[in-house]
């Protein structure tokens, strides 16, 4: 006799409905503990036009480190460069292909990641980057009430556009007060320059903890909630409908939209057609825990007809790549093994970094790359 029974059968045996009911709820709420799920944010990726100009920008202006020093392994001949904290742990990263001008500039529209944001503590560290960026020539929109944290928005020299976030999750998150997809940037800062005392650099409130969310223009998918909530397990943290405008807004994100999990959706039927290239991201990287765990989700992708990549070694961890409903690049990549398997951690980023099977070509690679001016890292801990 089969040791596992029916329903009918645990009935017929004396067993109350309401205990087979009570059993099945708990069987389904067990079930869903088991399924896998992403840590939240792992990384993003975008492009630039020049390895140097990044390096300078993200670790003297925005004060994070260089990490990791290495090529694209799909094409050695471009730096691939990677920015986080002291770690390089997975949720504070940023990475770059250093394709050159001649690939041309990106346009952001529908279907292209419109922007990422990073972290930093409370409001005043956020008017602390205000001042410390407009003291460097850089052009600040905001800081924009959230609803759920405060924001302020600006562009690197390649014209890709950062958000630095207050913490907040994404339970009350909303742009309506001033649309994401309306930024106007300006690029004469010497008046506010002129009203804020100067700063000396980066202080430690100031450091940025890491990512916060994402946001993405897309001109609406019915399948994207599907696809976020039914196939990447997140939830739908918020929905916002803004009829007079045109425009919605759906945020996905873990444990209510924590700061680091979040995916945000402004859907815009009237919004252009984007495309990939200098000064936008090119995708966009969740965490999972391991290379067994990244092959359950592979199996469970597969499963729900979605074209998935077989996994990819980049050395610092392993990758899958598929698309979304709006066509935007995603990844799986596992925590381990981190970015000491080929540095001492002291020395992350200080040179150049090759996979085994590109090293017997690594004079040429040198060859055909342009030195980089390498920053002094400075820890803020």
């Amino acid at each position: 006799m089969s040791k596992f029974f029916s329903a009918y059968s645990l009935i017929r045996l004396g067993w109350p409905a309401r205990f087979w009911k009570d059993l099945t709820r708990a069987d389904s709420f067990l079930r869903t503990l088991m399924e896998p799920k992403t840590q939240g944010l792992h990384h993003v990726t975008a492009v630039t036009s020049d390895a140097s100009s990044a390096v300078n920008f993200y670790t003297r202006v925005l004060g994070l480190r260089l990490v990791k020093q290495t090529v694209n392994f799909d094409d050695p001949s471009a730096y691939h460069l990677y920015f986080g904290n002291e770690k390089g742990s997975p949720g504070t990263l940023i990475t770059f292909f250093d394709w050159g001008k001649a690939i041309g500039f990106g346009q952001v529209g529908a279907g292209v990641t419109y922007h990422f944001a990073f972290t930093t503590q409370d409001q005043g560290s956020l008017a602390n980057w205000k001042t410390w960026l407009e003291q460097n020539d850089v052009s600040v929109l905001g800081p924009f009430d959230r609803g759920s944290f405060n924001s302020l928005y600006f562009r690197d020299p390649d014209g890709l556009i950062l958000e630095i976030a207050t913490l907040g999750n994404g339970k009350d998150y909303s742009d309506a007060s001033h649309s994401e997809s309306l930024l106007e940037f300006r690029d004469d800062t010497s008046t506010r320059k002129a009203l804020a005392p100067r700063k000396r650099g980066i202080s430690v409130e100031m450091r940025l903890q890491g990512l916060h969310h994402v946001t993405a223009l897309t001109h609406g998918s019915s399948q994207t909630r599907e696809f976020f909530v039914g196939t990447l397990k997140m939830e739908l943290v918020k929905n916002n409908q803004r009829a007079s405008s045109g425009t919605a807004q759906q945020i996905f994100g873990l444990d209510g939209g924590r700061p680091g999990s979040m995916i945000s959706f402004v859907e815009s039927p009237v919004a252009s057609q984007g495309a990939v290239g200098v000064g936008t991201v090119h995708h966009i990287a969740f965490a999972v825990e391991d290379e067994e765990a990244q092959l359950k989700w592979r199996e469970r992708l597969l499963a729900r007809g979605v074209h998935v990549t077989p996994v990819l070694d980049r050395k610092y961890f392993k990758s899958i790549y598929f698309r979304e409903p709006n066509g935007i690049l995603l990844e799986l990549a596992t925590v381990p093994p981190g970015f000491g398997v080929d540095e001492p951690m002291e020395a992350l980023g200080q040179s150049l970094t090759l996979p085994d099977w590109l090293e017997p070509r690594r004079r040429a690679i040198e060859a055909s790359l342009e030195p980089i001016s390498l920053p002094v890292y400075r820890d803020l801990r």
